[in-house]
């Protein structure tokens, strides 16, 4: 084996395949990058729920490792966050020390092993989603369901907690600027790196023009794209023309039932990846909004990539610098104004220029992994 050859252990939350949704689009698109620019990759993911291997991501890992999730109860009652918990594994800690390659754990979910003093002198990456004990809470107090809303604030407790075993990690990689900010200030003797999310566009291909219909899309299992596509259709929805299209992962039946019983919406449920590329090129309008203000979406990032028009609310806007390439609007009234003034104009050539010049060359893929493999590998 060549000295010179970079190898990296990335483990994964859950199979970074199919990239349906904002934390696995980041993985699953840095494995991507981190491939074309020569990194040997060793790639362990957790199983649950309907999950199931991927074969797709034999095309960039050397290695690819499957281990199941342990969920229940017994997970839960430990005073170790339940998302940390139930991916403990011996298996994967045994395979780890089977060489000495750095380490790149995604999200808090995977850092259990950041408090094994074994891996003490080990480099170990943490990329967190967001801040997760924050989200969390967020998640509490948007969730209507007592036992949902309950786990979620218990979660939040621990999560907070726990956060102090990250002081094993070598390099954190916060997704956004306030997510950067945070790291940077509770753990002041850590390097951190601001990296924004990874996403499937090299360049920004927009088509120009006028399409038929505006859309929401995002994981409708998630408590609040849930809350914003209720809020849609009940403050915005009334008040427009220009048909909506909600679309994503596992919509819950209530959601179902609203969308029903109102006239213009069109549900697009567990749309495959090709679908859900096609829904974002075609329309007219995007509506990007979150009641919670945590990470850069990576909804957002692909709809700046390859969608037209695009409204966010103030939570959404995240990230610098982009405020002349967009609307923003906090609203139901603010909101549907803008829509019913965008359903008119084309987007045009010089639109797109625009959209180019506000898009800082942090975005891009190639750019990110540029950075990511000189913090790992020192080049």
């Amino acid at each position: 084996m060549s000295i010179s050859e970079k190898h990296l252990h990335i483990i994964s939350f859950d199979v970074p395949y199919p990239p349906v949704y904002g934390g696995i689009i980041d993985i699953f698109y840095k494995i991507s990058t981190l491939w074309k620019a020569g990194v040997k990759i060793h790639l362990h993911c957790f199983i649950y729920g309907d999950g199931k291997p991927a074969s797709e991501l034999n095309k960039y890992c050397i290695e690819v490792k499957y281990y199941r999730r342990k969920t229940g109860v017994l997970s839960f009652l430990s005073p170790v966050p339940y998302i940390i918990k139930s991916r403990f594994s011996k298996a994967l800690e045994k395979r780890l020390m089977e060489d000495n390659y750095p380490v790149l754990c995604e999200g808090i979910h995977t850092c259990g092993i950041a408090r094994n003093p074994a891996f003490g002198d080990r480099m170990i990456i943490f990329r967190p989603a967001n801040v997760e004990h924050k989200y969390y809470a967020g998640l509490a107090r948007s969730e209507k369901h007592f036992f949902k809303s309950f786990f979620f604030r218990i979660e939040a407790v621990k999560l907070k907690k726990w956060e102090k075993n990250l002081s094993g990690v070598t390099l954190i990689l916060p997704l956004s600027d306030e997510d950067d900010s945070y790291f940077k200030k509770h753990f002041p003797g850590k390097k951190t790196v601001l990296i924004y999310g990874f996403h499937p566009f090299d360049k920004v291909e927009i088509q120009p023009g006028k399409g038929e219909y505006a859309l929401f899309h995002g994981d409708l299992s998630v408590v609040d794209n849930i809350k914003v596509a209720m809020f849609i259709l009940g403050e915005v929805v009334p008040g427009i023309n220009i048909p909506l299209v909600i679309a994503g992962k596992n919509p819950p039946g209530r959601l179902k039932r609203k969308i029903e019983h109102t006239r213009g919406v069109i549900l697009v449920e567990n749309p495959p990846d090709d679908e859900m590329k096609r829904l974002i090129r075609e329309a007219h309008i995007h509506l990007m909004l979150t009641f919670q203000r945590t990470g850069v979406k990576l909804k957002w990032l692909i709809s700046l990539f390859r969608g037209r028009h695009i409204i966010v609310n103030t939570p959404m806007l995240t990230l610098a610098g982009m405020e002349g390439c967009l609307e923003i609007a906090d609203t139901g009234d603010r909101i549907t104004e803008y829509i019913n003034r965008l359903e008119k104009r084309n987007f045009e050539t010089s639109d797109i220029e625009k959209r180019k010049r506000c898009m800082p060359v942090l975005l891009f893929n190639r750019e990110k992994g540029k950075i990511l493999c000189d913090n790992i590998f020192g080049e």
